[in-house]
């Protein structure tokens, strides 16, 4: 099972779609979890420390560590990551001893649909999974505006993706 997280709605959750369309055509099983949905509050220490980890967290987290992989659509924000991400790392990263638990080891696919091309939300989302331990994939799917989907090429990437995960 590969978990598709996705940070925004429209067009990052059409991409996401077409993605979880795709995993079917390989037998593979996703599921799609859209941030924006869960409605989560901005993390901060003394909201944690009041309130405790919201539930959906820790449901999220268990899903997580029986996940194969994740695939993260995400729009690029100001050159960067989707306060929404973010804040969904940052809750994340509360979550048991080890900070890392479900990033470990884990392969990720990145994904974008975004009006400046996605570029530094690619090299955001890299470094910032990467720092955590996961195995992020070299080739990204990328789309905007003036360039769709192209269908073939995202079949090739995701097929790599599986193979690595398995």
């Amino acid at each position: 099972m590969y978990l598709i997280f996705v940070s925004s709605l429209n067009a990052n959750m059409k991409l996401a779609t077409s993605i979880k369309n795709q995993m079917k055509e390989n037998n593979t099983e996703s599921a799609i979890i859209n941030l924006v949905d869960l409605e989560l509050p901005m993390y901060d220490s003394r909201k944690e420390d009041r309130d405790g980890i919201p539930v959906k967290i820790g449901e999220l987290v268990e899903r997580m560590k029986k996940a194969d992989g994740y695939i993260f659509v995400a729009p690029e924000y100001n050159y960067s990551l989707p306060p929404v991400l973010s804040n969904f790392v940052a809750w994340v990263s509360r979550c048991g001893e080890d900070f890392r638990e479900v990033f470990q080891m884990k392969k990720i696919q990145l994904a974008t649909h975004s009006g400046s091309g996605g570029h530094d939300l690619m090299n955001a989302m890299r470094t910032q999974f990467t720092r955590l331990g996961a195995i992020v994939m070299p080739r990204e799917i990328i789309t905007n505006f003036q360039k769709p989907l192209q269908l073939e090429s995202s079949q090739k990437i995701l097929k790599q993706f599986i193979l690595q995960a398995e």
